[in-house]
């Protein structure tokens, strides 16, 4: 059996990128090092609690922008409030002459995304918010370990959220951070049952990125379902992190205890230098060959994907993954509360946007096998 490439890190990142367990290193780290630092269960159920703290008028307006997973845009109307959509430039960054156009004395926040480990601009986004007394939301669910220059990506906001989870392995995980009131709703900890099955999706993907593992994948998937028929135990009935679907029964989870013990054994500069290096590599092997929309890595980013633009990504992800390489078919669907005018405006991110893995456990010979695979599949 051939290797897979996961997209995230998995169990594998134990041996490879791991270190003897440190109780407190992790928490050196921003944003884990903030006074306000709150875990929970996802980045969507960080920003659900984070909400309460920014104290915004009942109902106002948040000015929120047109290229969207859908979760965040629902965790936000389900809190109650009216949201007004904003444009993007080609390379997604703030257009601040729409944002000019769309203020009005209704509107509280602003919420900014962070694509890819891509930081927004952070000083322009502040002044636009104390010129018009706004509260900054921070969506740093795909950029933890991310800088603009010497800033950290959150430092700037009322409020920050972060999916842990899509960058380091761990079962699930989001974190918020805050300069109001630290949220005190009395989350509980995660039901251990997902919590058990997150670890071993986590395991099962580490195994399948090993030659030897694959076998040893295919007995655990046995005996997994032959204990699940024993137990008369339905997945399905067991919480998982919602993708691009919306579950109020997250909101009242925080992480486990499990996932913050599996932090010590990992390393943040490790993380941070290869997934950098990864990113460049496959820059270097595409570039002039496929469409990279962010060709340069910008000092700062710590990449969570390797994005490219692909016609037919459906077809392009399912030939990928026959030869053993996984990728992300991201955000391909605008809430419907997004106007139309500015989902089309960024219709062809959702049509073509395919991301590739370049995260901590992978090599350059990984590299040169995604690049090839995505070459030969093109061609």
């Amino acid at each position: 059996m051939q290797p897979r490439i996961p997209v995230y890190p998995s169990a594998a990142s134990f041996p490879r990128v791991g270190r003897l367990p440190s109780a407190a290193r992790w928490k050196e780290w921003f944003p884990f090092n903030d006074p306000s630092g709150t875990w929970t269960f996802s980045g969507r159920v960080a920003l659900y609690q984070g909400l309460p703290s920014l104290d915004l008028p009942p109902g106002s307006t948040i000015l929120v922008p047109a290229y969207h997973q859908g979760v965040e845009i629902e965790t936000l109307l389900v809190a109650g409030y009216t949201l007004r959509y904003y444009r993007l430039d080609e390379r997604l960054g703030i257009d601040f002459a729409d944002l000019e156009r769309k203020v009005d004395r209704t509107v509280s926040a602003l919420h900014v995304i962070h694509y890819f480990g891509f930081a927004q601009r952070l000083e322009p986004i502040r002044r636009f918010c104390e010129a018009h007394a706004l509260k900054l939301i921070e969506d740093c669910a795909l950029s933890l370990f991310t800088r603009d220059g010497d800033r950290w990506v959150g430092s700037a906001g009322e409020l920050a959220l972060y999916s842990v989870y899509k960058t380091l392995p761990v079962p699930h995980g989001g974190f918020l951070i805050t300069k109001g009131a630290r949220p005190t709703n009395g989350m509980r900890p995660a039901p251990w049952r997902s919590t058990a099955v997150q670890t071993l999706d986590l395991l099962n993907s580490g195994l399948q990125a090993n030659k030897w593992g694959r076998r040893a994948e295919v007995w655990l998937g046995r005996a997994t379902h032959g204990m699940a028929r024993l137990i008369g135990w339905d997945r399905s009935t067991t919480m998982g992190f919602g993708g691009a679907t919306w579950d109020q029964r997250l909101l009242e989870y925080r992480a486990s205890s499990w996932v913050t013990w599996l932090m010590r054994f990992l390393d943040r500069d490790t993380v941070i230098a290869r997934r950098r290096a990864n990113f460049q590599h496959l820059a270097a092997r595409l570039r002039g060959r496929v469409t990279l929309p962010f060709p340069e890595l910008t000092d700062g980013a710590c990449p969570l994907f390797f994005p490219v633009l692909v016609r037919d990504k459906v077809r392009v992800q399912q030939q990928l993954e026959d030869r053993g390489v996984q990728s992300v078919n991201l955000w391909d669907t605008s809430h419907p509360d997004c106007p139309s005018d500015l989902a089309a405006e960024v219709a062809h991110w959702r049509r073509e946007c395919l991301e590739l893995p370049i995260h901590q456990e992978l090599s350059p010979a990984h590299m040169d096998r995604v690049a090839d695979a995505l070459l030969s599949v093109l061609t």
